[in-house]
């Protein structure tokens, strides 16, 4: 579509969603920036055990989010294995 064509209330409603899109950008960029500073501070003080990613940044799908605790047991599980322990050790 040409912009010449486009009448005043196209043209508006055009920058109305501009504007929106760039407010919802910057919530989430704002929820990161607050989540890490929040995260470098826990670092920091020590003593306790930083949150999964997908906790810390809820941008992702159940379905991502189950993939991804999959893929964390699945890591834990191995290196237990790996390590030679038995169950009740």
């Amino acid at each position: 579509m040409e912009v010449w064509d486009w009448t005043i209330g196209e043209i508006v409603e055009q920058v109305q969603a501009k504007t929106e899109r760039d407010r919802r950008e910057h919530q989430q960029q704002a929820a990161i920036a607050y989540r890490q500073a929040e995260l470098t501070a826990m670092a920091v003080r020590g003593g306790k055990q930083l949150p999964d990613l997908w906790e810390a940044f809820p941008f992702w799908t159940d379905e991502e989010t189950k993939n991804m605790l999959v893929a964390k047991y699945k890591a834990r599980m191995e290196r237990w294995a790996a390590s030679g322990k038995k169950g009740g050790e």
